[in-house]
């Protein structure tokens, strides 16, 4: 029996040239297209195809409504900074099934957290506890469940044990069934001073123990009735001998001391700047080399910070001053780090703030050394023989894009025109502004910010010299805390000492064009009654081959000064006088 020609299969032909693979046509169905396979060789430059993202079509959300929401609501994910009744800060992170734990402040799920606004005091509440009971004396505002307060005694015996444990994730724990509720806005005392008759005359200083009109014993037996914080507090204000005693300011006081102790509510802060900046500053200033709020928005002002600007940055304060300029410029424009790991930089503060992948579009980086215009990236480490063909294309494709976007961010930088140069970094700001200064544009604002006085003094006496930068200047900022409240407004008594230095200057281009000022005769009298001829040289007037003499001449004892260029042959071609 004879097979059909159309039966027979063909064998597979394979180009090692374009490395191209040729599917036999006989064993493709005739109602399906031919789709060409292609896999990028070492050799080749060919940049991988474009691959369209699924939803790259749909219309995209305003980058302000993404800013907005970033600041104003909390979602699942987010870093959040949570302000508990002592002034505290404790940075947690939003997940669906998780517990926070705040320790004698209670804990809720984190969960609670998700679609709540900023800002705004939440209380921590028990999960039995409902609307309806709300007006009820037992389940008014700061309440104490049972549930709670079990809770607390529980936290306060395992205080040791850090980190998550068993009990914070399993249901049994009576932090899951505690819910959060916004917390009613207490009114400011707004008393005249004129109108005060107290004083504290008739009040001792005591210790903190015997101040305490009831014991631990009495405020645990308070709260397992079911007793809110504010009774509590009126409880121990009727024990107090000598409260009455005590001005409207010091009462009020006393009841703000006394709610930081046993108030269970919560604060989240909103991802701003000046938010994080007092944060880590109470944290880690070194990590943000000592930068303070006034420093920084002198540097945005002096930066000239604007929407659609393009700056150069090198940043050491954790990504604070990148955080800075990008909610400045709306995340509209450039922004170029530069670093000196090979890898992104990792900053806490741009986590912290919870910036999404759109708001980062426009920040870019560069190492050092790939800064350079004579950079050449090394080619990719040789393949094993034994390694998949797929692999290895896959591989090419990923390290072609690298290059690519590299040598796109380089010819970005080297093309120049940028509007700016901020550096807060602990490297040496002459070398930095020796090599980055020739990408600015004219005008372009330079400021360079350092804890340490003596290092600009030194990056000011240098540019003093240099003709591209002018009116550099160096200042410092000081800064102090006001209370401002009715009646009672006043410094408050710490402060920091120094919030750092700035220098700042101006980027100018000079002209080569010397200017006929540059020759003007000058007049000077002499002790010396004869005549004589001179001839200056001054290195900053020669050029090349040509010559300036002077010819002195006495005239009723002032000296004239005829100024005449000439070349080597002796031929006149220059006269100041003609």
């Amino acid at each position: 029996m004879s097979i059909p020609d159309d039966v027979i299969k063909q064998p597979t032909e394979v180009n090692t040239e374009n490395m191209e693979v040729d599917i036999p046509i006989h064993d493709i169905p005739a109602n399906k297209e031919v789709e060409q396979v292609s896999i990028i060789s070492e050799n080749s430059t060919k940049p991988p195809p474009f691959k369209r993202r699924k939803g790259d079509d749909e219309p995209k959300e305003p980058l302000t409504e993404v800013i907005l929401r970033r600041l104003t609501k909390m979602k699942e994910g987010d870093t959040v900074m949570l302000k508990l009744p002592s002034d505290a800060i404790k940075v947690v992170t939003i997940e669906k099934n998780g517990l926070i734990q705040l320790g004698k402040y209670g804990s809720f799920p984190s969960s609670q957290l998700i679609d709540l606004h900023y800002d705004i005091t939440y209380e921590i509440i028990g999960g039995s506890f409902t609307s309806s009971s709300s007006s009820s004396s037992s389940t008014s505002r700061n309440s104490t469940p049972l549930p709670f307060l079990n809770e607390e005694i529980n936290n306060k015996k395992d205080k040791k044990g850090k980190g998550k444990s068993k009990e914070n994730d399993s249901k049994s724990n009576p932090g899951w069934k505690n819910i959060l509720r916004p917390l009613k806005r207490q009114n400011v005392v707004e008393a005249v001073i004129d109108d005060i008759t107290e004083t504290n005359e008739h009040i001792h200083d005591l210790p903190e123990i015997e101040k305490q009109t009831l014991s631990h014993e009495e405020i645990a037996e308070l709260k397992l009735n079911g007793m809110s914080v504010e009774e509590i507090i009126k409880k121990q204000e009727e024990a107090h001998e000598k409260f009455k005693l005590k001005t409207e300011f010091s009462k009020e006081k006393w009841r703000r001391r006394k709610e930081k102790k046993f108030s269970t509510t919560v604060h989240p802060l909103s991802p701003s700047i000046p938010n994080i900046l007092s944060h880590y500053s109470e944290r880690s200033p070194t990590s943000i080399l000592h930068l303070r709020m006034d420093t920084l928005s002198q540097i945005l002002n002096m930066s000239n910070i604007r929407p659609g600007g393009r700056y150069l940055v090198v940043d050491d304060t954790s990504g604070l001053v990148t955080s800075a300029i990008l909610e400045r410029i709306g995340a509209k424009g450039k922004i170029l780090l530069f670093t000196n790991s090979d890898s992104p930089p990792a900053w806490g503060v741009l986590q912290t703030m919870n910036i999404s992948e759109r708001e980062l579009e426009c920040v870019k980086w560069l190492n050092w050394m790939e800064a350079q215009e004579d950079y050449e990236r090394p080619p990719p480490p040789p393949e094993d023989d034994n390694a998949k063909p797929a692999k290895v294309a896959q591989r090419l494709r990923k390290h072609n894009a690298q290059v690519a976007e590299l040598n796109a961010t380089r010819d970005e930088l080297h093309l120049g025109g940028w509007d700016g140069l901020i550096i807060a970094s602990t490297l040496s700001p002459i070398s930095i502004l020796s090599f980055l200064t020739q990408y600015l544009i004219g005008s372009a604002q330079l400021v360079v910010y350092s804890p340490y006085q003596q290092i600009l003094v030194e990056l000011l006496n240098w540019s003093k010299k240099d003709p591209n930068y002018l009116n550099d200047t160096l200042s410092e900022s000081w800064e102090r805390t006001y209370q401002v409240l009715p009646g009672r407004t006043h410094p408050m008594m710490n402060t920091s000492s120094t919030g750092g230095y700035l220098w700042s200057a101006i980027r100018v281009h000079p002209s080569k064009y010397q200017p006929d000022s540059h020759f003007r005769s000058k007049r000077r009298k002499t002790g010396n009654g004869k005549s004589s001829n001179k001839v200056i040289e001054d290195d900053n007037l020669q050029k090349d081959n040509e010559e300036i003499q002077i010819q002195v001449n006495k005239k009723n004892d002032i000296v004239e000064v005829e100024a005449e260029i000439q070349n080597t042959e002796g031929e006149v071609i220059y006269n100041l006088f003609q």
